[in-house]
């Protein structure tokens, strides 16, 4: 059976980019050979462009890319491990640097779902909004009720200030939208 790929967009240090996911392996990477776009829109639009090309349907293209993602998690998870020497105690260390690599990556995500909430009218801006708002809660929590090293609260600390300046580049422009999903008027 031949392996499919597909693209993405996404973003390199702070230039948009298109990455290629191929099934079953681990990812996505970064395809230097499309070079950098000026907006992760545009990244997007070529990605899409490049999957329609594959004759792959959005479903399909969303399957790749998460199994590429969890591929890539496994061997962290696996290297991590083994650096451990195997006794409850360690085994509880290494799950906490997955945790805190989890931890990051959502707030990352929730820091992308904003700029698209700032780029273009989306279906899903609640969902988005409302998923954003729980990264940020969820990371808040976790450095809150965890023993964490100083490096990893300082990163997870620079995460929730990154969200946080997102959410309120976003919400001014949203606020009528969720006023109106939770049944609330609208405040000025």
């Amino acid at each position: 059976m031949q392996e499919r790929l597909a693209f993405t967009a996404s973003f390199w240090g702070s230039a948009a980019v298109v990455s290629r996911a191929v099934e079953g392996r681990a990812g996505p990477i970064v395809d230097q050979e499309f070079g950098q776009f000026e907006s992760w829109t545009q990244a997007n639009a070529f990605a899409a462009k490049l999957n329609e090309g594959l004759d792959l349907d959005p479903l399909q293209v969303h399957e790749i890319l998460t199994g590429s993602i969890l591929r890539a998690i496994d061997p962290l998870h696996a290297a991590t491990a083994r650096q451990c020497s195997g006794d409850a105690l360690d085994g509880a260390v290494a799950g906490k640097s997955v945790r805190v690599q989890f931890i990051l990556a959502e707030l990352n995500l929730a820091v992308t779902f904003c700029r698209i909430l700032r780029s273009r009218q989306s279906p899903h801006t609640i969902r988005m909004l409302r998923n954003a708002r729980n990264a940020l809660f969820n990371a808040l929590d976790y450095a809150l009720h965890s023993e964490l090293s100083s490096t990893d609260l300082e990163k997870i600390t620079a995460g929730c200030k990154k969200l946080h300046a997102a959410l309120q580049e976003s919400l001014p422009q949203r606020v009528e939208l969720i006023a109106a999903a939770d049944g609330q008027p609208a405040r000025s």
